[in-house]
């Protein structure tokens, strides 16, 4: 039993890691460079260097099949969307020598373009904010008179591919427009580096959560869900700190639109719950692994090692009961990044420490007593990026220039 996680600097590779090296699956790793964070973890037997995606996807793709090819896995992982999407289009290419966890580029495609995942919610009744499907400037010119602001405008892509080089677009503080001019301005920008109109959405207040599921051919074979109690940037990004949460509505909603893709493999669902009318609605989806993975394991829901017994032994019990409450920390940068951001805007700087610095009864995603060295490579790889920004190899979102 054997396996492969790309994207070793991952704290998500590193859950998957954990997960199935706790197993007795002997796990090998890659990464564009030495010493990563799941390289250092006792439950990595190899790693391997190859080239980084975010440079050159062929490279990438190339590299990864002929170390697929040199030695026998059961299964390939990977946790970012810049090397699960490639991954997915060459999977046909890469079946040849092990089994790829995640499904068919059309079913990616799905989930990877906004636009085709919120028509399809908005086909099967799932809630949505508003959203304008404009495809050209003379449109937007149309309705801008019309949009109720402050909205989101956001690439229908969060990474496209141009000459094999991936572009990310991520949501940031611009991305959150309150007027005409802003809405131009973040409009172009988005047009001149995707090719491609954004979406342009309603604002919707209140908090983040997440549903993570397990389904084969659309039959749910296991889920889970978390409510973000932190987040950087605090306008909205990846949770830093979480907890176990169930909202049968959310669940419902979730499960209705993975099933009616015929999902085969793990996702995540994200939702807002609106504070105005306390209707929860679609964001987007993952079609792979998620941030916050550590906190299902915590809760017993072992997603990684499901996918394994379910794709590999082909075994597809069902489970889903988990504990509400289990709290869970990335303290390594995001939390701490959180910290900065947050006692530099709020008035309560008592409140932020307060917050910050209770550590009982929480778990994390990367500090381990029984695996320490990761923590070392997640503070190797924090270094390299903060060396990558002030080179200006990389911005601080960690897109490459």
């Amino acid at each position: 039993m054997r396996v492969f996680i790309a994207d070793g600097a991952e704290r998500t590779s590193l859950a998957i890691a954990r997960s199935l090296g706790k197993r007795g699956i002997e796990v090998h790793c890659g990464e564009s460079y030495r010493f990563s964070t799941t390289a250092l973890s006792k439950y990595c037997k190899k790693s391997f260097i190859y080239p980084d995606p975010q440079k050159d996807c062929k490279r990438f793709i190339d590299s990864l099949e002929k170390i697929l090819k040199a030695e026998k896995y059961d299964a390939l992982y990977s946790s970012r969307e810049v090397s699960t999407i490639p991954i997915s289009y060459n999977k046909e290419r890469l079946d040849h020598y092990t089994k790829v966890v995640f499904p068919d580029y059309p079913q990616m495609l799905m989930t990877h373009d906004k636009s085709k995942t919120i028509k399809l919610a908005n086909e099967i009744g799932i809630p949505t904010p508003k959203t304008y499907f404009i495809e050209t400037i003379r449109e937007l010119e149309q309705i801008s008179d019309q949009i109720e602001y402050p909205v989101v405008v956001k690439s229908r892509y969060k990474t496209i591919w141009k000459d094999e080089k991936p572009v990310m677009l991520k949501v940031t503080d611009k991305n959150y427009v309150y007027d005409k001019d802003q809405l131009f301005s973040i409009t172009t920008e988005i047009l001149d580096k995707s090719g491609k109109m954004p979406l342009i959405q309603e604002y919707i207040p209140g908090g983040g959560y997440g549903v993570e599921i397990l389904m084969k051919n659309g039959e749910t074979k296991a889920f889970f869900m978390h409510k973000r109690l932190r987040e950087y940037p605090i306008s909205g990004g990846a949770s830093t700190f979480r907890e176990s949460f169930y909202n049968c509505d959310m669940v419902n909603l979730g499960l209705r639109l993975m099933s009616s893709l015929k999902w085969h493999g793990v996702g995540m669902v994200e939702f807002k719950l609106d504070e105005r009318d306390n209707i929860p609605k679609l964001i987007e989806v993952n079609g792979r692994f998620w941030g916050s993975l550590p906190l299902s394991i915590a809760s017993g829901i072992d997603f990684p090692y499901l996918l394994y017994d379910l794709l590999i032994n082909g075994n597809d019990n069902s489970i889903v009961n988990y504990p509400e409450g289990i709290k869970c920390r990335w303290l390594i940068p995001g939390d701490l990044l959180w910290f900065l951001s947050a006692i530099s805007r709020n008035k309560s700087k008592f409140k932020v420490l307060k917050e910050f610095f209770t550590f009982r009864g929480t778990y994390y995603d990367i500090i381990s007593m029984k695996d320490p060295l990761p923590t070392i490579g997640a503070l190797r790889g924090l270094i390299k990026q903060f060396l990558d920004v002030v080179s200006g190899r990389r911005n601080i979102s960690g897109e490459v220039q």
